[in-house]
């Protein structure tokens, strides 16, 4: 018999991980891929939006305006399906979304997409089959825009729902004394309306050093906020590094680690996303969602009490789509 198998997600690894079910129909029924968006692309689509869509449901896109690839596309690609040869080494997020879009079109897999369907719940169920050997399967409740809701059984889940939806805000006391913007990168779209402001940012990795260069080259005045060693790279002019805020006091100030006191009209939060899996109950599944991790998986995919389900992506500091790939 087939197995029927549910895929979370049609971003990149969702629709890397139907593209390898398609191509292997003796052993599996086609997917079902549940979308909560109306497009593919997951993180790669562009939104404008923040916060909420016009139909009430939240913005999960992190994407900003200007964002270009920080690895070249010859080691981003998935294995056989190239970029094309003409656009550059690294690339607008358009042409990324555009290519994934094309991946989608090449394996047909855009009628096995549910579109502007929410993931409810995922549980396992533990059935008898006709020889008297019990067995793992999945119940999987969905809903569609109408709130209708429809549950059904797979043999195996493909969790390829991402992780850059949910942003990570560490506590700052008196964070409720700052007099000015506070914000996640999550809503941060394009750099203009930060011209003339003074902005601190919070974290120094891929997100924060892109923002910040971004808000200098537009007449913002940046203050590079982070517990690391001070960076030993040139930095733009108009970028300044410090600390990390500790605190901000009842004047709304902010307080730094070595004690000095800072100004800002802006503080953007650049501290990255937890794992969410509201649809998941990990107690029940035997796992901790926290500090970052998702654990115990094997091979940082795979529940040991349930091998029947797998998290595609979810591993960092990688070459993304290669290892969508590989797993």
């Amino acid at each position: 018999m087939l197995r029927r198998v549910a895929v979370v997600g049609a971003g990149a690894s969702g629709l890397c991980a139907t593209r390898h079910i398609l191509s292997r129909p003796s052993s599996f029924a086609p997917p079902v891929v549940f979308e909560l968006t109306d497009h593919i692309g997951g993180t790669w689509c562009y939104e404008e939006h923040v916060e909420t869509l016009p139909n009430g449901r939240p913005v999960l896109c992190s994407m900003y305006r200007d964002l270009r690839t920080n690895l070249p596309k010859e080691v981003m690609m998935f294995p056989d399906f190239p970029f094309e040869p003409q656009l550059s080494s690294f690339l607008p997020h358009q042409d990324v979304q555009r290519y994934l879009q094309k991946y989608c079109e090449n394996f047909r897999i855009h009628p096995h997409i549910r579109f502007n369907t929410t993931v409810e719940n995922v549980k396992p169920v533990v059935m008898t089959t006709d020889s008297r050997e019990e067995k793992i399967t999945w119940e999987v409740t969905s809903s569609d825009l109408s709130g209708r809701q429809k549950t059904e059984t797979f043999d195996s889940v493909l969790i390829c729902s991402g992780h850059h939806s949910d942003p990570h805000i560490p506590h700052i006391p008196g964070i409720q004394n700052f007099k000015g913007q506070v914000l996640h990168s999550h809503s941060y779209r394009f750099a203009e309306p930060f011209s003339g402001r003074t902005v601190v940012v919070l974290g120094a990795k891929s997100s924060g050093l892109d923002i910040s260069i971004e808000l200098v080259k537009a007449g913002a005045e940046v203050t590079l906020s982070h517990g690391y060693p001070p960076l030993t790279f040139p930095l733009p002019p108009g970028i300044q590094q410090s600390g990390s805020v500790v605190a901000v006091d009842n004047a709304g100030s902010l307080l730094l680690q070595d004690g000095s006191v800072c100004q800002a009209d802006v503080l953007m939060f650049c501290t990255g996303y937890n794992f969410h899996y509201p649809f998941l109950d990990a107690t029940q599944l035997g796992l901790k969602i926290q500090d970052h991790m998702v654990s115990p998986l094997y091979r940082f995919m795979v529940p040991p009490a349930f091998p029947s389900l797998f998290f595609i992506g979810i591993c960092k500091i990688i070459c993304p789509f290669p290892n969508f790939n590989c797993q």
